[in-house]
């Protein structure tokens, strides 16, 4: 048996339309020269982007081989379900300037059209600067015809429900929901593994080649739901003192913690993923830090 321990991952750069140099001074990271980076992935098992263990004894294996390798150590009872593929994408986004409105299909539209997997995703705020909009919905009484109404006089922003988004704020976003992160926000998004996005109106904008990106309209009406998806913002629920459930879903589980004295995590049969967004600290384990 491996002797496992708090594992960390170098990230997965992704360069964007709308990214920037953010991650830089938030995060203190050394990022491509030259590049706007939208989004780094930090746990992932993709066919072209796994994450690589960054330090210990297992430094340089993938995530992938890890889970192929090691699949009771890292999963549990959850060995058989997980082994085939790890079930979530962990990334942080980086909105310079706003991201297109775009929906996801949920599994049975994206194993049947795609090949892949649903996504159900949340985001939870790192950083906002003032004035910084999340989109998550429809307004009432919005229709698929006046979607295609608006899409086609350029307007889809008059239809979608926009709210302020500020640091801490956690959004809950099941398939199906348009939404789009505004300009001036980091966010950390923990998702499904899928990389499955329909845009559905990205502003016109051009990229360096003076190319519109592509949209993918018809199969964003085919997912889109009207239905109200209910308040923008989880939340948070009690557990204990610091200690809150921001979301509980089929694929995740979203919690807050505010550690200000040693707690004991018993991890036994599943996997947790821990982001710290302020502050430091140490993970003890009994394989060592």
């Amino acid at each position: 048996m491996a002797a496992f321990y708090p594992l960390t991952f170098e990230p997965i750069y992704k360069a964007k339309i709308w990214g920037g140099r953010r991650f830089a001074t938030l995060f203190n990271r050394e990022l491509p020269a030259g590049e706007n980076i939208g989004e780094s992935w930090e746990v992932a098992d993709r066919d072209s982007d796994v994450s690589v263990v960054k330090s210990g004894s297992l430094a340089g294996m993938s995530l992938r081989q890890l889970r192929e390798q090691y699949p009771v150590e890292m999963f549990g009872k959850h060995a058989d379900e997980y082994q085939s593929r790890f079930p979530l994408l962990l990334k942080f986004l980086n909105a310079e300037e706003k991201l297109s409105i775009q929906v996801h299909p949920d599994n049975r539209y994206a194993q049947k059209n795609e090949s892949d997997e649903g996504k159900t995703e949340a985001w939870y705020v790192v950083d906002a600067m003032p004035g910084a909009e999340i989109i998550r919905g429809f307004r009432a009484g919005t229709t698929r015809e006046k979607v295609v109404k608006a899409l086609q006089q350029n307007r889809l922003e008059a239809l979608v429900s926009t709210y302020p988004a500020a640091k801490d704020d956690a959004i809950f976003i099941p398939p199906g929901t348009v939404h789009a992160a505004g300009s001036g926000l980091v966010i950390c998004e923990i998702q499904q593994n899928s990389d499955v996005t329909y845009r559905v109106y990205d502003y016109n904008r051009t990229d360096a080649s003076g190319k519109r990106r592509e949209l993918h309209v018809a199969k964003a009406l085919d997912v889109i739901s009207f239905r109200d998806t209910g308040a923008p913002k989880l939340k948070p629920v009690k557990i204990e003192p610091l200690h809150y459930r921001l979301a509980i879903c089929d694929y995740f589980s979203l919690y807050s913690y505010d550690y200000r004295e040693p707690i004991h995590e018993n991890s036994l049969n599943c996997f947790r993923i821990l982001v710290n967004f302020e502050g430091h600290g140490t993970i003890i384990s009994p394989e060592g830090l």
